[in-house]
């Protein structure tokens, strides 16, 4: 006799149990304590249904990080400030990406972890960072257009993005040890960081990175 068929709604059912079961694990006993047998058994199922549902621990974690990336998404929504000046907006969403990281530590190490498999592998995994992160790109666009500066929004963001997640992982990874606190740093490293949106700001470098270009004095020892 075969095995039989589920239905569409108790496959559902059944992979909400295990990622549930799977976060609650992970919250508790961090990655080590997440094997199948271990979901399993928190969610009432056997083991050996297990398989049916996710081809592995990996595709089980990648619905973990995307229930994550729902929680950060959120944040972020929370953060924003629709109605202030652009570049106050994109302040404040810069705000909520650190909050979460500070907020729900293991959320944000699940989801931003170096060790984790190739995206490409987790399409709905992949398109939801893209998702989060082209809307911060937006924001900055926003700003630029705001402005009517000449930078480039994509690059823009992904500096700001990379200079956020630096910050956060020395502090996940208790490495901030040089006299500041993440919380003291925040507000003084992104005012410095956003000048690049203010145009009178922008127009000073620019005027002194032609210079240096210019001068070979400067050029050699810059």
């Amino acid at each position: 006799m075969g095995r039989r068929a589920y239905s569409d709604e108790e496959v559902q059912k059944a992979r909400q149990a295990l990622t549930q079961a799977a976060m609650a694990l992970y919250l508790e006993l961090g990655l080590d304590g997440v094997s199948l047998r271990q979901v399993a058994e928190r969610a009432g199922l056997s083991h050996t249904l297990v398989y049916r549902y996710f081809d592995d621990k990996e595709a089980l974690l990648a619905e973990l990080r995307l229930l994550c990336l729902d929680d950060f998404e959120l944040a972020l929504r929370h953060a924003d400030r629709p109605k202030a000046d652009p570049v106050a907006r994109v302040r404040a969403v810069l705000m909520g990406v650190l909050a979460f990281g500070c907020d729900q530590p293991a959320k944000y190490r699940l989801v931003f972890a170096h060790s984790q498999p190739d995206l490409s592998a987790f399409p709905r995994l992949l398109a939801k960072r893209c998702e989060i992160f082209d809307s911060c790109v937006d924001l900055v666009q926003t700003a630029i257009d705001h402005g009517n500066l000449d930078v480039d929004a994509l690059a823009v963001t992904h500096g700001l993005w990379s200079l956020l997640h630096g910050m956060l992982s020395l502090q996940t990874a208790g490495q901030l040890v040089h006299g500041m606190t993440l919380r003291q740093m925040t507000g003084p490293v992104l005012d410095a960081a956003l000048l690049a949106l203010n145009p009178v700001t922008l127009s000073a470098l620019k005027t002194r990175a032609r210079r240096r270009t210019t001068d070979p004095v400067r050029t050699r020892f810059a």
